[in-house]
């Protein structure tokens, strides 16, 4: 029976197509320039996003500081320095109560988000010229 399985396993061999390597390697290529491509765009949308909505929470944040005495507070300090060097903790306390703490939040996300998908995506450009590469 193992006689008949060598003979039959000798006999079929296999012999691989001659573009088989071409194929395959054109298929990695195509694969990464489709990954590429998402990626470049996925990370364009998003930074255009969170760019777009830096707008409306630098507006919403300003509003906010304007709205919880953050400025009344800021402007003691430049009004009477000997109030000032006799209360200042007092004053600190003050300032740090009046901040809009989840519109700062929101705002720096934002920004966070902004930059991060700007920094990804040069380096997709900068790294991967398959994009521009049209093969």
């Amino acid at each position: 029976m193992q006689s008949k399985l060598i003979k039959i396993f000798k006999k079929a061999r296999y012999e691989p197509e001659p573009d088989l390597e071409q194929a395959v390697w054109s298929t990695i290529i195509a694969r990464d320039k489709r990954t590429t491509r998402f990626k470049l765009w996925t990370y364009g949308f998003v930074g255009l996003a969170s760019f777009a909505g830096l707008i409306p929470a630098f507006k919403i944040l300003f509003t906010d500081l304007a709205h919880s005495g953050f400025y009344e507070y800021f402007s003691l300090i430049f009004s009477d320095t000997g109030s000032i060097l006799s209360y200042w903790k007092e004053l600190i306390f003050s300032l740090t109560e009046s901040l809009p703490v989840v519109s700062i939040i929101f705002t720096l996300s934002l920004l966070f988000i902004c930059f991060l998908s700007l920094r990804y995506l040069m380096k997709q450009i900068i790294r991967n010229e398959l994009i521009f590469n049209i093969s």
